[in-house]
């Protein structure tokens, strides 16, 4: 099925073509992982409701449940952004699909094996296997990251048209996507996500963000998620391109500002 490219720089008219074609989510892989990492998600959910095991004083489910959720979103976004990626770029793309969902599958597998032992998926060095397995993982994400960064490009050449308040909040979120999924390393080379106390302790329902001290997972998990919140804002909004540059600036800045306050050991809550 060919791509559609929307060549005018009208909202409506750019949301017509896409309708038009067969699905918004044009891309069968990342379609049908994006259903699969829900179903996995769902999976998680009916353990959550049927064991006691806990990691960190939580359900050890609501780890793997988060993770299926935000990789489902994840993949329907590049499923969607496939409608736009350039035909000589198609090729390339390909290889970055099945590049993602390797890393992807490998990573909810092994969240979910360590979850159902109870113990942590990440940052874990308490065996020699525990720890190849958790510097797998960022091996992984930190090539699938990097790889993201050629998207960045791509949504800069002539042939690339979308709304331009849309494509500017893309080309933001990309951005975000990149810097913010890199901060995970911060995370990593310490090996916890609290900074100024061990993890675990008083914490947000469900996101499990620490009230007390400074949790690195508040500036990851937003700047990972601009990817999705920001096109989807400039859409609602029928933002213009300036518009759509002043916000992701704006949203940019408040997610270094939160990083520097978890940095110092603070609970932005």
């Amino acid at each position: 099925m060919d791509i559609i490219y929307p060549l005018k720089n009208n909202h409506e008219e750019t949301l017509q073509l896409l309708m038009h074609s067969r699905s918004i989510f044009n891309h069968p892989i990342f379609t049908l992982g994006a259903l699969a990492a829900f179903m996995y998600a769902l999976i998680c959910l009916m353990f959550w409701s049927m064991t006691t095991t806990e990691v960190l004083g939580i359900n050890a489910f609501i780890k793997p449940a988060k993770f299926g959720v935000s990789t489902s979103i994840l993949f329907l976004t590049f499923s969607w952004y496939s409608n736009f990626i350039p035909r000589v770029k198609r090729k390339s793309f390909q290889r970055f699909v099945w590049l993602n969902v390797g890393v992807m599958a490998f990573e909810l597998i092994w969240i979910f094996i360590q979850a159902s032992r109870g113990s942590l998926s990440h940052f874990n060095t308490s065996s020699t296997f525990e720890g190849v397995m958790f510097a797998l993982m960022g091996i992984g994400i930190a090539t699938s990251t990097s790889w993201t960064l050629l998207l960045f490009k791509w949504t800069f050449r002539s042939d690339f048209r979308m709304h331009p308040g849309i494509l500017w909040s893309l080309r933001f979120g990309i951005l975000y996507f990149v810097l913010f999924g890199f901060s995970g390393f911060i995370m990593g080379a310490s090996l916890s996500h609290t900074v100024g106390s061990p993890d675990g302790g008083l914490s947000l329902p469900i996101l499990n963000w620490s009230l007390e001290y400074g949790d690195l997972r508040i500036p990851h998990f937003l700047g990972l998620h601009a990817l999705q919140l920001l096109p989807l804002i400039a859409h609602i909004t029928k933002m213009k391109g300036l518009g759509a540059i002043i916000l992701s600036l704006i949203y940019g800045m408040t997610c270094m500002s939160l990083l520097y306050v978890v940095l110092q050991g603070n609970s932005p809550f």
